[in-house]
């Protein structure tokens, strides 16, 4: 219990300082670009940070050779320096720190995995991955709350966005500094020689196939509905602080429904969890789309119910995956995962500004909630015969 504890604190406190650090910085480059007259080396960066850490599956399997804790070390640390240099606008040097901030963070965000799973029983894991998806939400609302603070304290608008652009690797490097040397950091534990001698190779490959088709699903309805939120809701009435309110509350809604599985994990059945959120988290957002016309509070009060859900379905995927997925290659094949879940993101970025300009947010919310029922239904229907745990 004393070591389950340890693990659980050390992630939750990385995790909260990564992503805050990764979302303050988020918020501060574009803004900061923008001012500089330098959005075309913003978005030739974005670019370059998108395929390099598209590479996952390279980067997964790197942390399975050096151990999931040296990865998410290494990987923490080059993030740092890749995210501290967004504070040069030239094209140059923005592309070369683009490719630097992509490989880190990837390779962080891959060795979580075989770190995780070196450390912990099958037991465990559920309460784990709980605790990392708490940290990651509350990241996030300290880095884009920590960003408006900046930019607030600082006065003039350029001061404050490199404020916060410096700040941000700060935030990175503490995290990083967290897992090195506080708690019990035990390094990784190979699996013992001969452990997969009798892994059904095929299996494996047909596991992968899988994994990748619901990891491009989960991207592309992620990608429709999440960078739209704010406009959707400014569109159903409410003003632009109304709208990055409401965003704020999403988030909370996030931390309080993963802040109770950290607590009772995701339950002995992961799989009924998983369907019955994703499943509401789909009808939720079709419903949302027949609503764009009544009270923006009663739009808004929708999205804070979908997140809440969409929290749950998100822990509940990463605990049937862990399941799933051979020890000694968990890296390697949550790196496809995460490649073919950016995979989807960028397909469902390009399509979602088609549907906007041609359907507007309904045809936007109305094909999100459709691809998150496909996903309900062929999450469990592909891979519960994969694992023991039940349905």
């Amino acid at each position: 219990m004393k070591t389950l504890f340890s693990l659980r604190l050390q992630l939750t406190l990385f995790s909260l300082l990564f992503a805050a650090g990764m979302w303050m910085s988020k918020v501060a480059q574009p803004l900061y670009f923008e001012g500089q007259g330098a959005m075309i080396a913003f978005g030739v960066g974005y670019a370059v940070m998108a395929i390099v850490g598209g590479l996952s599956f390279a980067w997964g399997y790197l942390a399975d050779r050096m151990g999931g804790l040296n990865a998410v070390r290494l990987g923490g640390l080059v993030y740092a320096v890749g995210i501290s240099g967004r504070v040069f606008t030239d094209l140059t040097p923005a592309v070369v720190f683009s490719a630097i901030a992509g490989a880190g963070a990837s390779l962080a965000l891959v060795g979580i995995r075989p770190w995780v799973r070196s450390q912990a029983t099958d037991d465990e894991i559920p309460k784990i991955v709980a605790s990392r998806s708490l940290g990651n939400q509350s990241g996030v609302f300290v880095g884009t709350l920590g960003a408006a603070l900046i930019f607030a304290i600082a006065g003039q608008a350029g001061m404050g966005q490199r404020a916060a652009l410096l700040v941000a690797p700060v935030l990175v490097l503490c995290g990083v500094i967290w897992i090195s040397f506080a708690g019990r950091s035990t390094g990784y534990v190979a699996p013992a020689a001969g452990a997969n001698a009798q892994q059904d190779t095929a299996g494996t490959q047909a596991l992968v196939v899988k994994l990748a088709v619901l990891g491009v699903l989960s991207g592309f309805y992620v990608s429709l509905v999440a960078p739209y939120v704010p406009v959707i809701l400014s569109d159903a009435g409410l003003t632009d602080t109304g709208a990055a309110v409401a965003v704020s509350v999403m988030s909370l809604a996030q931390i309080a429904s993963t802040a109770v599985l950290t607590r009772v994990g995701t339950s002995p059945r992961p799989f009924r969890l998983f369907i019955i959120s994703e499943t509401a988290t789909a009808l939720l957002t079709l419903f949302a789309a027949g609503l764009l016309q009544l009270p923006a509070l009663v739009v808004a009060a929708v999205f804070v119910a979908r997140s809440a859900f969409l929290a749950l379905a998100a822990t509940a995927e990463e605990t049937i995956q862990f399941a799933v997925i051979p020890a000694a290659a968990v890296g390697f094949v949550f790196g496809i995962s995460q490649t073919a879940f950016l995979v989807g993101d960028a397909a469902g970025g390009a399509l979602g500004a088609v549907l906007w300009h041609s359907a507007g947010p309904w045809g936007l919310l109305v094909t999100a909630g459709t691809v998150t029922l496909m996903n309900a239904v062929l999450f469990p229907l592909l891979l519960k015969r994969k694992t023991a745990v039940p349905v």
